[in-house]
């Protein structure tokens, strides 16, 4: 066990090293230089800013996502688009070109680029009318696992459809196809957090090892370590300006943070935090967001607690249960949040036994007994967030905006 942790470690410590480089390349740490008392002209060198993006082992917006995840999506359209006449594949450079045009949010482009059809053009253009309409395209996911039902890329790419419509358990098993199909560590990595909020040293060590989604990495790290531990992972990718990662960190600060309108974790904190401090917070948001994600309810939840409104309590609780997988719960004691609110707005893990519950009026009695008893309950379920994760800021922006800008 002391070896696995140390290799964790140590694989933690090359990630922070290759960040910090990454940064200083973007110019977020600037090198500090000795004062000189003569001060020459200054030249002017405009250098274009780039990333050596391996365009020739892209495939999908997935294989694109393992080598730039959480880079400037406008830098990751030119550097691909720099790249492209590199590639002697014509298929290969078809599906690089629909991509920089699903970059540019040019959808229609996207699609109209060409009648050719297999497993990756046929995804990048659900992928493009999922982003460019209002309603999911059900039927174009439904025809593209039909005939690639096998294929890891559609698997995905209908996990992003089903994800924008609120159907958490069918994306959960959509990934766990995915994986069995493609043996992707990456994949594994992400529905092990999913299932238990906890990741394997190994597993962790296996993909830290392999270079790839170094952000992603980190963020499921943050995300599941104790508090500690987290906190050392935080102070890593502080200083990336994404908005999965200022997500982490204005929960780890407990911060509001207003510059994501299109995060429903940050919305939710944002609003939890309010509630906190006022009592009070945006319901119609919150209701609006609870169909993208089940941790609003636990505002609702919260604040039916708060009122006495037991009936609201049990038709809310209800709808956890419905929407997520291993809803239980934990006593703990009371905290400066409302009740129910600590898996929100806390990074601390509980430590005490947790209690499954699959049936809402069982369910809400033990809520009730526990906060009498000990003051709160930590409420969890299978996080969705994990898997949502994998799709990064460009799913949320294309899928979330309008709601959380009302």
């Amino acid at each position: 066990m002391e070896e696995e942790k140390d290799e964790r470690i140590l694989n933690l410590l090359r990630l922070k090293m290759e960040l910090e480089k990454d940064l200083q390349k973007r110019g977020v740490k600037q090198t500090d230089h000795p004062k000189r008392s003569f001060v020459p002209p200054k030249v002017k060198v405009s250098i274009e800013e780039d990333l050596n993006v391996p365009v020739n082992e892209i495939w999908s917006l997935y294989d694109l996502n393992r080598f730039t995840y959480g880079e400037d999506e406008l830098l990751i359209e030119k550097s691909v688009q720099k790249r492209i006449i590199s590639v002697e594949d014509k298929n290969q450079r078809l599906i690089l070109e629909k991509i920089v045009h699903l970059l540019k949010g040019d959808y229609d482009g996207c699609v109209g680029l060409s009648k050719k059809s297999d497993q990756y053009l046929d995804s990048i253009d659900l992928i493009a009318d999922l982003y460019k309409n209002q309603t999911p395209p059900v039927e174009k996911m439904v025809a593209l696992l039909r005939n690639y039902s096998s294929s890891p890329v559609a698997l995905l790419s209908a996990g992003e459809v089903l994800l924008s419509m609120g159907r958490f358990r069918e994306v959960a098993k959509l990934f766990k196809i995915a994986y069995e199909t493609s043996k992707d560590p990456y994949i594994l990595l992400l529905t092990s957090a999913y299932d238990s909020a906890q990741i394997d040293g190994a597993l962790f060590a296996n993909c830290a090892s392999k270079g790839n989604y170094k952000l992603l990495v980190l963020l499921i790290s943050a995300l599941t370590e104790d508090e500690n531990k987290a906190d050392k992972v935080i102070d890593v990718i502080k200083k990336k300006q994404y908005t999965c990662v200022r997500y982490i960190v204005s929960r780890a600060n407990l911060s509001i943070d207003e510059l994501f309108p299109f995060c429903p974790r940050s919305l939710i904190l944002n609003n939890a935090i309010q509630f906190m401090e006022t009592g009070r917070f945006d319901e119609d948001l919150i209701s609006t967001l609870s169909k993208h994600d089940p941790q609003a309810y636990l505002l609702l939840l919260s604040n039916a607690l708060r009122h006495g409104d037991l009936v609201m309590a049990r038709e809310v609780l209800s709808m956890i249960i419905n929407s997520s997988e291993g809803v239980s719960v934990t006593p703990v004691n009371k905290s400066k949040a409302p009740v129910c609110l600590q898996s929100v707005v806390s990074m601390r893990k509980p430590m005490g036994k947790s209690i499954l519950i699959d049936d809402p009026d069982e369910g809400l009695t033990i809520i009730q007994k526990s906060i009498e008893q000990f003051g709160d309950v930590y409420v969890t379920f299978k996080d969705i967030e994990f898997l949502r994760l994998y799709y990064g800021e460009r799913f949320c922006k294309n899928n979330y905006l309008q709601e959380g800008s009302k």
